[in-house]
């Protein structure tokens, strides 16, 4: 019986002992690994660059617009092509302009004109979206793609826009095609007094392709 009771109390002791050494294997808490803090670095690098933006598109045909003929104007140092929403160059120009509207003759709603001082922004309706189709200038700061505006001559119109153009006798007109005859062809024309430029015309009929 003390036999028997002496093994009992080595087993115990074996067993407390191993119990002491496991709780003392335990990891100290404050080496336990923490978890990775997240890279915003990373998140911050999926933007696109602005230098990478995609170009617009033309609103009808959903082609990128091509800059080897500009079909835009400059304000403040952003290009607005035609046959876009006009909406963000209306928004950039701001509110004080003069309104007016007509039955469109080509879709459903209405043509618009806004007129600035030295600016004039029309519109056809598609939907419920105002599509610029031809913006006026006619003086102040603002100027073509190719840095062209009231004021500047004949001869740097031309440097600007090459030779490839007809000549009516009141307009100056540039077309990709350079036929006269085409007359719904996206175009650029300038009113020349005295061979100096007073009004420029950035046109594309949105019925055109």
């Amino acid at each position: 019986m003390k036999t028997l009771t002496k093994v009992l109390a080595v087993i115990l002791v074996i067993m407390l002992s191993a119990a002491f050494i496991g709780c003392n294997d335990k990891p100290d808490p404050a080496a336990e690994p923490t978890e990775a803090p997240q890279n915003t670095q990373s998140a911050e690098n999926t933007e696109a660059p602005a230098d990478t933006e995609p170009p617009k598109q033309d609103y009808h045909t959903g082609e990128p617009f091509d800059d080897d003929f500009d079909m835009a104007i400059i304000v403040n140092g952003v290009t607005y092509h035609v046959r876009v929403d006009s909406a963000e160059i209306l928004a950039a120009l701001g509110d004080d302009y003069e309104y007016n509207e007509s039955i469109s003759c080509v879709y459903n709603g209405y043509d618009k004109t806004f007129e600035y001082e030295n600016i004039t922004v029309s519109t056809v309706p598609d939907g419920d979206t105002d599509i610029i189709e031809m913006f006026s200038l006619f003086g102040g700061e603002y100027v073509t793609a190719r840095n062209i505006g009231v004021g500047a001559t004949r001869e740097e119109v031309i440097e600007a826009y090459g030779d490839n153009f007809f000549d009516d006798g009141y307009y100056l007109t540039y077309t990709k095609s350079g036929d006269p005859e085409n007359i719904a062809e996206m175009r650029i024309q300038f009113v020349l007094t005295d061979d100096v430029v007073t009004e420029i015309y950035v046109y594309s009929p949105s019925y055109s392709n």
